[in-house]
């Protein structure tokens, strides 16, 4: 299928996915089968029409955090290699046009060359570039498709965690939500700062 074409499909599905967005919502909160909600979290992962936050509270209120976190986590790793694959495949000269826009592109290019695993967990477990660029740019670069998989699912694991707990538990237990939510915002300040750290050594002044 040619690029222009893959995007016009991409187009209907979410200009889809947008007009019964709120019925899709609902039907999530009646707590369908665990397949059907893999494939609803899967479809909203590829076709972001609704913060996929709010899919993965949605799930651990449904199934528990453990659950609703393997569902949500299964999901996004699975959109992520799907991802990977169509980009490298079919729509490499269209997007490396796009991510040009970005100033942070050519900097994160000569991390993850350089570190390609580091750097690609780095990103998914602390949002210091643009998750565009995460879930894209590797494809363009000579990263071996099993090394982006296990680097973006492993980086993948504590935000899915923390948002299936909050969405078990944030009615429940208030105090204990805006718990795990410090807990975390203190992870995420010591993870960037020593993605700081690291990345100076490792980029080129």
């Amino acid at each position: 299928m040619k690029g222009w074409a893959i995007v016009l499909v991409y187009a209907a599905a979410i200009a889809v996915c947008l007009f019964y967005r709120t019925e899709l919502s609902d039907w999530m909160r009646q707590s369908p089968s665990i397949v059907v909600s893999f494939a609803i979290a899967l479809a909203l992962l590829l076709f972001p029409v609704l913060p996929f936050k709010i899919v993965i509270g949605t799930l651990g209120y449904m199934y528990g955090p453990l659950l609703g976190a393997f569902i949500s986590w299964t999901a996004a790793s699975v959109a992520s290699v799907i991802v990977f694959v169509v980009v490298r495949a079919t729509l490499r000269e269209r997007a490396a046009a796009y991510l040009s826009k970005f100033g942070q592109a050519e900097r994160l290019r000569v991390l993850m060359e350089r570190r390609p695993f580091a750097t690609i967990l780095a990103a998914r477990l602390v949002p210091v570039f643009p998750q565009t660029l995460v879930n894209i740019y590797p494809a363009f670069l000579s990263i071996r498709l099993s090394t982006y998989a296990v680097a973006s699912s492993l980086g993948k694991i504590p935000a899915m965690l923390v948002f299936a707990y909050l969405g078990d538990r944030l009615f429940a237990d208030l105090r204990s939500a805006i718990a795990v939510l410090a807990v975390y915002g203190a992870f995420l300040a010591a993870t960037y700062v020593g993605y700081r750290l690291w990345a100076r050594r490792h980029t080129p002044e």
